[in-house]
């Protein structure tokens, strides 16, 4: 147990890093935010990527390892103790405990204090009984350790083989998932306030369809409330700005198409010159500075800031209001119809069931080790009348000798009884 402690404290410390450092993202990335040692260490050690490091494997693998081997050691000792639950054994272990008479049957005495069976028998002409309850808690701890086991199992393997991907666009739009072989469907999107400047919630209807198959399903995916289907969880995890871009020539329409704010049209006709949506002010103001920014995030009065590139050499930049538009040459550029894009983080975990089984164990494991209680109990019948009582209990032996006591009591019995024969 000292090394399982020992490895799971690394995996917890990884587990933070994984939290703390950005994951994925470039080389220059590092170096530039961590300069010096520092850098050049997270890159070293995998810190980039932790949960798709090899050492985050071996050391899950271990400690999955370890913990079979603490489950597999205590199994010959959990069935001699199972097996030992019998009244030659019980009644060896309880006839010199402290003892109880009461005067009615022990069956009818020992059925009030849950105990369902009672093994009969005799013993140089005097009667005996013996009784055991709750011999499923001997398995509580040692299931404990195997819920914990693929628990800790299901967690790893998802973490190094988790597939995500993120899917953006407005609505009515559909988009690849990465390469899963499925498509998502965007239905529809709202942001829903409470008042003009405080959300409420962001909600998307989504669907999502099998390229193959053509079997598609939909649901709601809102923020803390992720959709499942197919397998993945759909996370509404951000939201921008999107405008509806259109490219004429000499006065006819060649190309529409909706830019989410970060993405890039080519015109079709003219091979090397690219428009770039570089931001959207949903309330447009200048500031005191003199630089564009936004009153709020209402779209009031929509301004488009926009660079021009020819050849990958900026030909212009600058911002552009509702029924403005860009000339070049024989082209025309246009900016309308500003909307909100929805943002869907789509994670998929292959081993996410095993966690699930995992954390079933785990409940009743801790369920078996609470409530089910071991006892056992030995009756026996005086010459003189009654019968002499005896019990013990492996967990919580105090309160089940007050139980048993009180329950003497309550029969009309007597708590001086120390004598075997």
């Amino acid at each position: 147990m000292k090394v399982a402690v020992a490895i799971l404290l690394l995996l917890i410390a990884a587990c933070v890093a994984g939290s703390v450092i950005p994951q994925g993202e470039a080389a220059s990335y590092y170096r530039e935010t961590w300069p010096g040692l520092a850098g050049e260490w997270i890159l070293a050690c995998k810190l980039d990527d932790v949960f798709h490091s090899v050492w985050f494997a071996a050391l899950s693998a271990f400690l999955c390892l370890n913990l079979l081997g603490c489950n597999l050691i205590h199994v010959p000792a959990l069935i001699r103790t199972w097996k030992s639950f019998r009244a030659e054994e019980g009644i060896s272990r309880l006839k010199n405990g402290e003892a109880f008479w009461v005067p009615e049957d022990p069956v009818t005495f020992l059925g009030k204090m849950g105990f369902r069976s009672c093994e009969k028998r005799e013993a140089d002409g005097v009667r005996q009984w013996y009784a055991v309850r709750g011999k499923a808690g001997l398995f509580g701890p040692w299931l404990t350790h195997l819920g914990l086991l693929i628990v800790i199992a299901g967690f790893s393997l998802g973490q190094i083989f988790t597939q995500s991907s993120t899917v953006y666009g407005v609505p009515g739009q559909t988009k690849p998932i990465a390469d899963t072989g499925y498509s998502l469907t965007i239905d529809s999107f709202d942001i829903r306030m409470l008042d003009e400047e405080t959300v409420d919630q962001y909600v998307a209807e989504l669907t999502v369809t099998n390229d193959k198959t053509g079997a598609s399903r939909s649901g709601q995916a809102s923020v803390n409330h992720p959709l499942s289907l197919f397998g993945m969880k759909m996370y509404q995890n951000s939201t921008g700005f999107a405008a509806t871009v259109s490219i004429l020539r000499s006065g006819e329409l060649r190309q529409q198409e909706v830019l989410c704010v970060g993405e890039t049209i080519e015109v079709a006709d003219e091979p090397g010159l690219v428009v770039y949506l570089r931001n959207l002010y949903p309330d447009y103001v200048m500031s005191s500075s003199g630089m564009p920014a936004t009153a709020s995030s209402v779209i009031r009065n929509p301004a488009y800031l926009y660079i021009l590139y020819y050849n990958e050499q900026i030909l212009g930049m600058n911002v552009l209001l509702e029924g403005q538009e860009i000339t070049i040459d024989e082209y025309t550029v246009r900016f309308s119809e500003p909307q909100n894009y929805t943002l869907i983080q789509v994670k998929r975990d292959p081993y996410a069931w095993l966690a699930l089984i995992g954390g079933l164990i785990l409940m009743a494991a801790l369920l078996l080790t609470f409530y089910f209680q071991t006892a056992e109990v030995f009756a026996q019948e005086l010459p003189e009348g009654g019968y002499r009582i005896s019990g013990y209990s492996r967990k919580g032996g105090v309160l089940f000798a007050e139980d048993l006591k009180s329950k003497v009591l309550a029969a009309g019995g007597k708590t001086e009884v120390n004598r075997y024969s």
